[in-house]
């Protein structure tokens, strides 16, 4: 039927469930060497009449230059930040400093077990911990641990997994350092990735009306700032996996 130009679907008895308002989140995960052909295949493969990416508009014109070619239409909407994010001129510099509902953030998991025990043992603090190496059931515990207003648990520990989906009442941000291992070598993190990591303290609706952000070290500060003011680079690379390439180019010949 498709040599006869006859447009079809082929439905075998795998199973293929219709997703009800998707949504994607972390647009700029797109460009990631390491994530982003993950990324990729959830745009391009979802079974959804409708989905909604939410992300960075550094992301905005890459996506509708990779969905004009899918033929989907793409409408753009722009929201601001609902509550204040104040970046604050001093370090915290010691763990002592923490209060009721921060999180420091670090990229190395052994570095967030030694984190968590430095606070733990001065005595005054109970941890949770968040990392994309947790099974996420492990994930969402910590997470409902640290939002519980009765719960001695009030500082958290975390990776970027922190801005993957969990809503979290976080007071204020800590980056323990702005540089991260990227796979090949230690390198300063991206605008994009402070703006989401630091965008978590006093999100709207949490029960802390402003978000502070700051760094564990003064020489971190000046990089946090400029960031926090500065634009996004645009995406102009996606991430593919071989599978997701041969899949196009079999659409392409068909």
């Amino acid at each position: 039927m498709n040599k006869a130009k006859v447009p079809c679907d082929l439905i075998t008895v795998q199973e293929r469930d219709e997703v009800d308002g998707a949504r994607h989140k972390a647009v700029t995960i797109l460009g990631s060497k390491t994530k982003g052909f993950s990324f990729t295949r959830a745009l391009l493969g979802i079974a959804a009449d409708e989905l909604h990416l939410c992300g960075d508009a550094a992301a905005v014109p890459l996506i509708q230059e990779v969905l004009k070619v899918t033929n989907d239409n793409v409408e753009v909407q722009t929201y601001g930040r609902l509550s204040p994010l104040v970046p604050l001129e001093v370090p915290l510099g010691s763990f002592s400093n923490i209060k009721t509902g921060d999180c420091i953030v670090t990229f190395s998991r052994q570095q967030i077990y030694k984190f968590k025990k430095q606070i733990q043992d001065g005595g005054k603090r109970l941890c949770s911990v968040v990392s994309g190496s947790l099974p996420p059931e492990t994930c969402t515990r910590q997470a409902m641990m640290f939002n519980d207003e009765t719960s001695e648990f009030d500082v958290l520990v975390a990776s970027d997994a922190i801005g993957m989906g969990l809503n979290l009442n976080i007071s204020g941000i800590i980056f323990s350092t702005m540089k991260r291992f990227d796979g090949v070598e230690m390198r300063e993190l991206t605008v994009p990735k402070i703006k989401q990591i630091a965008g978590r303290a006093g999100r709207y609706g949490s029960k802390f009306p402003v978000g502070e952000v700051t760094c564990l070290r003064a020489d971190d500060l000046p990089l946090l700032h400029s960031s926090l003011t500065a634009p996004s680079p645009i995406l102009e690379v996606l991430a593919l996996s071989f599978e997701i390439l041969m899949k196009i180019c079999f659409n392409l010949v068909l």
